[in-house]
């Protein structure tokens, strides 16, 4: 009860305001009308499940896997297993599928919804790893961020002006619901152990680092593919 009054307390502004819009501007028929309204009604209960189910389940699970790791001292399984993580989470993020799929209905370069998919997990997957690495080692975060960035940035210049903004919306989009409270609490776990650091701000940085992969990943494939 608690999680649906703070999902409705947060949502509410933008309920009141798609209300407001469709009395006095938009003004679709009753019927598309009353179809938008459930569906906010399924996404507020789509939130308030989710925040449950992250508090009580993805969270705890994801500082425990990531402290058993380090316990254990696989320090090569840990950073395999933030590739997969990362990997296959992205897959399964939806704002990720749904900003890929509008980008392949709407461009005319002939790429397809699971190719964008699949290059920015991949991106994604290989960042998260660096971000374990970091936080193993206590690295400075700007010693990942200013050269990914830079990275970026060099790369844009040779690529093709359709692609940059893609691949700066797809890295935007992968700190997502799935991808976050399960890598910011893997990260915790590790500092819960390690010692280097405060646990709770060690769980900081991983998705700033993560999200430049996706980046980098469409950029270079964009360059690969001659775009």
């Amino acid at each position: 009860m608690k999680e649906l009054k703070a999902t409705l307390k947060s949502l509410s502004p933008a309920i009141l305001l798609i209300i407001i819009f469709q009395i006095l501007f938009i003004k679709q028929p009753l019927t598309q009308f009353i179809t938008v309204i459930m569906g906010l009604i399924f996404t507020i209960l789509g939130f308030t499940l989710f925040i449950q189910g992250a508090k009580k389940g993805l969270l705890p699970l994801g500082e425990s896997m990531g402290s058993s790791f380090i316990e254990k001292k696989a320090f090569i399984l840990i950073l395999i297993f933030g590739f997969l993580l990362g990997l296959t989470l992205t897959i399964a993020e939806p704002d990720v599928r749904l900003v890929a799929f509008q980008i392949s209905q709407i461009t005319v370069l002939d790429i397809t919804q699971n190719e964008l998919i699949y290059v920015t997990a991949i991106g994604l997957g290989i960042f998260t790893l660096v971000a374990i690495l970091r936080n193993m080692l206590d690295l400075p975060i700007k010693y990942i961020i200013v050269p990914g960035y830079t990275a970026a940035i060099i790369l844009s210049i040779f690529t093709s002006s359709d692609f940059i903004p893609k691949a700066y919306d797809l890295g935007a989009v992968t700190t997502g619901p799935m991808t976050v409270p399960f890598l910011i609490a893997i990260g915790v776990g590790i500092a819960s152990v390690m010692g280097n650091r405060d646990r709770l701000e060690a769980g900081f940085g991983i998705m700033a680092i993560g999200s430049i992969g996706p980046i980098l990943a469409i950029l270079i494939w964009s360059i690969l593919r001659g775009g």
